[in-house]
């Protein structure tokens, strides 16, 4: 069986780079946001190897098992792929009408309830979509380590919910690796994308204020490893190392020229198509970020931020 190594974090925390530089080890494939699989095959996105995703020899396997084994035309109906709820931004009147919309947060509204209060199943037959959902990453897991050969694969859709419900599902085959960021950082990523204060600050907030204490009470201490973008960034030898032997493998320095590998991430961003295997540290926020802005940031979650390890 293959292992996920699942990367959980807010957006803007730097997921791609540690998610490529992980599928850079000779044991492990990256996947990318894997919950966006059927958006991409709706879209025919391009994935990291370079082709189309229906083109691409992993995922053009991937789908035609899903389709053997359950009977669905993925192709005539991509959201017929029950990889998790999907984010509606698809011009598709399945994924964005209202009605999707209510379901989705209706359902994902109940399990965050049940895992809330530490009774994961206890919905299952009032939702049996995400529990297939989750059934069907694990599947999808170990298609892509057979087709490619190793033992891990890196999911690095970011979900909290998620994250915790496959590691309830499988705690043998899931070890959740928390990726934090300085928040204020993350606020700025989303303030120079023209994006409100609340929205910008409740992206970053919300998923920490209900990740952490869902982490804490379903996944044992061995099996999450909370890793610094920050650090990642200045010392990615030192860290990639640390993540390895969490992992239980050996680091190879091959890893950080991820460029110089061939991946097969879907989503992500744009770094997925660079040609130079760069890691840098951005802390353009520090400079950049308005003092009235890093107020306003403070005083809403300072505390949360401190508790990440930020002051």
């Amino acid at each position: 069986m293959t292992t996920c190594l699942y990367i959980c974090g807010a957006g803007h925390s730097g997921s791609t780079l540690l998610d490529m530089l992980l599928g850079s080890h000779s044991r492990i494939a990256s996947l990318g946001e894997i919950i966006n699989l059927p958006m991409d095959w709706a879209t025919n996105n391009r994935c990291t190897c370079g082709a189309n995703v229906r083109d691409c020899s992993v995922w053009s396997n991937v789908v035609h098992e899903f389709e053997r084994r359950d009977g669905i035309d993925v192709t005539a109906n991509p959201y017929s792929l029950n990889l998790g709820p999907i984010y509606a931004v698809v011009g598709d009147s399945k994924v964005t009408g209202r009605a999707y919309r209510l379901r989705r947060r209706l359902g994902s509204g109940l399990h965050y309830l049940e895992l809330k209060a530490g009774a994961f199943g206890a919905l299952r037959p009032l939702l049996p979509t995400i529990y297939r959902g989750l059934e069907n990453n694990l599947y999808l897991y170990d298609l892509v380590g057979k087709q490619l050969r190793v033992d891990f694969v890196v999911d690095s859709s970011k979900v909290y919910a998620k994250a915790v419900g496959l590691y309830k599902m499988a705690p043998d085959r899931v070890k959740i690796i928390l990726l934090v960021r300085d928040g204020r950082a993350v606020y700025y990523s989303m303030r120079k994308r023209n994006f409100d204060r609340t929205l910008s600050l409740n992206s970053w907030y919300t998923h920490f204020r209900r990740a952490l204490p869902l982490i804490e009470k379903h996944v044992d201490a061995k099996d999450v490893l909370t890793v610094k973008y920050e650090d990642l960034a200045s010392d990615p030898a030192k860290e990639m190392q640390r993540i390895c032997a969490f992992a239980g493998i050996g680091y190879e320095p091959g890893m950080l020229d991820f460029k110089s590998k061939v991946h097969h991430n879907v989503n992500g961003n744009d770094m997925r198509f660079s040609t130079a295997s760069e890691i840098r540290l951005d802390t353009s926020w520090v400079t950049k970020l308005a003092d009235e802005e890093k107020k306003f940031f403070l005083q809403r979650a300072g505390w949360l931020n401190e508790k990440l390890g930020y002051r």
